[in-house]
């Protein structure tokens, strides 16, 4: 018997209204990259790092995080390229590399140690003018932009490095130091906090303070971010993020890219002459003044009578 098309009708409308209701739509999930080379010299380090940092992103934005972290920079700037990051903590000179592809947003410091100094090691006796010509173990970049760092910021533009040493790329800090024990290099560029304690490497050069870790974002997450941050906090081994001010980063991308100003010549100061003034005015002191000659020199208008 077939039923009237009215209650069929009203079955379905009913189906429809007991049907619970759509969910909303899950939140997209977002990819966080850590590439943290020199400041965190540890690898499980930078991949514990990148988890809880995770986390606190996911609870403080409300979507989810996902953590990725890179231990070489070409496989970290493909994945960029790729769209496989969204924002990142990488290191300062890396976001420098990065261009306008990254926009810096805060600094990522650890305790104490708000900016951090680089240092050149090595196992021999002498300076780093006698590492002329020899090899330095330092963490790769974007290639040519490795030595400029290393000339302008670390060594402040009083040395090239790319001329004066034979720069010897490796993946992260451990790369470096290793490479110096087993005699690949005769000397490593790395942050001081990560100096071996062995009395046999010497450190031949420390730089001034530079900025390490920094927050950037890479896929027009800002705002988001912005609001995330002060519920972040301190995540170890780093304190809470520090927003970077005015034109903190843009500075430091110059010295990187185009060197330290020109330093102003020093001139010694002149000692001043002094003039005894008691000479002008007492005769006794000017010593012996002989007759003017020039009396005795005049032609005489006379004329001798013959």
């Amino acid at each position: 018997m077939k039923m009237p098309r009215f209650v069929l009708a009203g079955l379905a409308l009913a189906l429809c209204l007991s049907a619970p209701a759509s969910a909303a739509p899950a939140p997209k999930k977002t990819t966080l990259g850590v590439f943290l080379a020199t400041t965190l010299s540890d690898g499980q380090e930078r991949f514990q790092y990148a988890e809880a940092l995770a986390a606190k992103l996911t609870e403080s934005m409300g979507r989810p995080v996902a953590a990725k972290s890179f231990g070489r920079y070409e496989d970290f700037s493909r994945a960029i390229s790729d769209g496989l990051v969204d924002f990142a903590v990488v290191e300062g000179w890396a976001a420098v590399q990065l261009g306008a592809r990254a926009t810096p947003l805060a600094w990522a410091s650890r305790p104490g140690e708000s900016q951090q100094r680089w240092a050149i090691v090595s196992t021999q006796r002498g300076s780093v003018k006698d590492l002329a010509g020899k090899r330095l173990a330092l963490v790769k970049g974007a290639g040519p932009t490795d030595p400029k760092f290393v000339t302008h910021a670390v060594l402040g533009g009083d040395l090239d490095a790319q001329r004066h040493f034979k720069l010897a790329p490796v993946p992260n800090v451990e790369s470096a130091l290793k490479m110096l024990e087993a005699k690949g290099a005769e000397a490593a560029l790395v942050p001081v906090s990560h100096v071996p304690k062995d009395k046999d490497v010497r450190v031949l050069f420390r730089s001034s303070r530079l900025p390490g870790a920094v927050l950037v974002d890479l896929r027009n997450h800002r705002a988001a971010l912005d609001t995330a941050l002060p519920g972040v906090g301190a995540v170890a081994p780093f304190e809470a993020f520090a927003r970077i001010q005015g034109k903190e980063f843009e500075d430091f991308r110059r010295l990187v890219t185009q060197g330290p100003p020109r330093r102003q010549p020093v001139f010694a100061d002149a000692a001043d002459a002094r003039v005894s003034t008691q000479a002008l005015v007492r005769a006794e002191e000017l010593g012996p003044s002989l007759p003017s000659f020039a009396g005795d020199l005049a032609v005489s208008a006379e004329q001798p009578d013959d």
